[in-house]
């Protein structure tokens, strides 16, 4: 069974698009983030801050291949928009050999960037 995703759809000479984490090819350092975030309007403005750096690979977490001075200017963005007495926020770094170590399962779509957006 093929699985066609929104994300990618219309991307040309794509049907389909399976995400072997492995494989990817990371500039920086990959930074997975994650958050558990009480409020609702706190919720939307780290989820944006989050879509701002990185890709969404599940509802709070994300994947960010940032350098370090790139990184540290997210995480101040983050932490003065959490509480710290209601909610979570984590981030792992990922070492290049270590991606290579990454697995997956199930059904995993990673959705890409945008090129350009139509308005």
């Amino acid at each position: 069974m093929e699985i066609i995703d929104d994300y990618n759809r219309y991307r040309v000479g794509t049907e389909t698009y399976s995400y072997d984490p492995s494989k990817e090819v990371y500039k920086n350092m990959l930074h997975i983030v994650a958050y558990d975030v009480r409020d609702p309007s706190r919720l939307r403005r780290v989820a944006k801050i989050c879509e701002d750096y990185g890709i969404r690979v599940e509802y709070s977490i994300f994947e960010c291949d940032l350098d370090e001075d790139t990184f540290a200017r997210m995480w101040s963005e983050l932490t003065n928009e959490v509480d710290e007495e209601e909610d979570k926020l984590l981030a792992y770094r990922i070492c290049g050999s270590c991606v290579q170590n990454i697995v997956s399962g199930g059904v995993v779509v990673r959705p890409g960037k945008p090129l350009l957006y139509i308005l």
